[in-house]
């Protein structure tokens, strides 16, 4: 082996330029497809509207628990906080093992801080507080360590909401109506600014945020919110837009409730959970280079590369090249090279897994009730879960998928031989799978965005 080879081999985690291209190249290639070619969608709802119930079975429940949890650490948006969490049989009691796309040593201590005073306050509830007082006190705290987040969804929410009333006015909708009413109410509640740099002016502004909770609540039970989701499901997408986000951070807002509430009844479910734990922080892997090697990629020779690893003999795929350059696919794929952003990483559900599998914790008796499961902040990722499916023997369950792609994503670092070989068969699944869904977004842009052009004729 060279010594190139040997650098990019470590550069990469392990994987070759051959396997680079496999794995990324479909990527970009859909990634691209969809940038110039699909309406707009919306965030993925199950989150938010899912909520605790006391007739839910026992492992919905704990697997609804392990998704709250995870939630209330993912405290920033923008991606690097996500998080994943499995709970493991430990020594004595529970062992919370939670692993996140990207914090640093210092935020995963802020992160434990939390979660251990957030467990102790459940379990001991050393005030003996009621049920409601206790979900209250949860509540309280949750939105504290949540707090920047917090602060977006509340310029987002108070923006949505004035997009609403326009929509309204331009309806010609009477100021006295139902939903004229109802936003004309929120707008007053949101109505303030999230300020912790004091405690008084912290208490202010979380009573400020359970206030609007309160709201949006009621505005649940009164029926508002179906509504509102029947606005979202216009089909004129500029009438439905601003109600499709209002219904997004309404329930952004909503889930912190459900948090505090669902996590206060688990602790009466199982009190088990919530005594004798252990907590233990995987730290965060580590980025790898843009892994796109050529600068003269093209879209040309992504399709000559999925037509020679699929043995495919039919040549019409390879015809669509010229069309694509025109639609400006080639310039995506070509800023992409260039992209400094372009640094795949370790997901957090991944992340977990791997930790679990280097300690030999993956057997369905490590973990806590023999519940393998590994939950996560958000809807797994479409590479999360083929990841996850093309796993063999001993492997969780995890959240289901929102189906969306990310390029940033990675496999896990792997230089030994026996696992190398395994990693390797994992790798050629995934990437079959993706060269599937890469033809299959080519299909349908021809199909539904450009039904006039040459290309329709494709059948690929």
């Amino acid at each position: 082996m060279s010594i190139s080879q040997a650098w990019q081999l470590e550069t990469f985690g392990g994987l070759t330029s051959h396997q680079l291209e496999l794995l990324y190249e479909p990527i970009l290639l859909e990634v691209a497809l969809k940038e110039v070619g699909t309406l707009p969608t919306y965030p993925y709802e199950s989150q938010s509207t899912e909520k605790y119930k006391a007739e839910m079975l026992d492992l919905k429940a704990f697997q609804f628990y392990v998704n709250k949890m995870a939630q209330i650490c993912d405290n920033e948006r923008g991606g690097d906080t996500i998080s994943a969490l499995a709970i493991l049989q430990g020594s004595v009691g529970p062992n919370y093992v939670f692993g996140s796309n990207s914090k640093d040593a210092k935020d995963l201590k802020r992160t434990q801080d939390f979660v251990q005073a957030l467990l102790d306050l459940v379990g001991k509830n050393p005030e003996g507080l009621q049920t409601s007082a206790l979900g209250k006190r949860v509540l309280w705290f949750i939105l504290s360590f949540n707090i920047s987040r917090l602060k977006e969804y509340l310029k987002l929410l108070q923006k949505a909401v004035q997009e609403c009333l326009e929509s309204c006015k331009r309806r010609n909708e009477d100021e006295t109506s139902e939903p004229f009413q109802s936003l004309l109410y929120l707008a007053a509640k949101c109505n303030f600014k999230l300020d912790i740099s004091e405690s008084n002016t912290e208490d202010k502004s979380i009573s400020d945020c359970e206030t609007l909770i309160k709201a949006i609540t009621n505005l649940e039970h009164a029926g508002i919110d179906a509504m509102i989701s029947q606005r979202a499901k216009d089909g004129e997408i500029t009438r439905s837009e601003p109600w499709c986000k209002l219904r997004h951070f309404l329930g952004r807002w909503l889930s912190y409730r459900k948090a505090a509430l669902g996590i206060v009844a688990v602790s009466e479910r199982w009190p088990e959970l919530f005594l004798d734990f252990e907590i233990t922080m995987v730290p965060s892997g580590s980025r790898i280079p843009n892994p796109i090697l050529r600068s003269d990629l093209s879209s040309a020779i992504i399709l000559q590369h999925i037509v020679a690893e699929e043995q495919s003999q039919d040549s019409q795929l390879l015809q669509a090249a010229d069309d694509l350059k025109q639609m400006g696919i080639d310039d995506i794929i070509s800023a992409a090279h260039l992209s400094r952003k372009f640094r795949p990483l370790l997901h957090a559900e991944v992340l977990v897994y791997e930790y679990l599998l280097r300690n030999e914790q993956t057997a369905l008796e490590c973990y806590w009730n023999r519940w393998n499961y590994i939950g996560g902040s958000k809807p797994t990722c479409r590479l999360c879960h083929y990841y996850f499916e093309a796993l063999e023997g001993d492997k969780p369950s995890v959240r289901s998928s929102h189906n969306n792609l990310y390029r940033n994503w990675r496999l896990p670092d792997c230089h030994e031989g026996s696992l190398s070989t395994v990693r390797d068969e994992l790798l050629s699944r995934l990437a079959r799978r993706l060269r599937a869904d890469a033809s299959g977004g080519l299909e349908g842009l021809i199909n539904v965005a450009l039904p006039y052009s040459a290309m329709s004729s494709l059948i690929i």
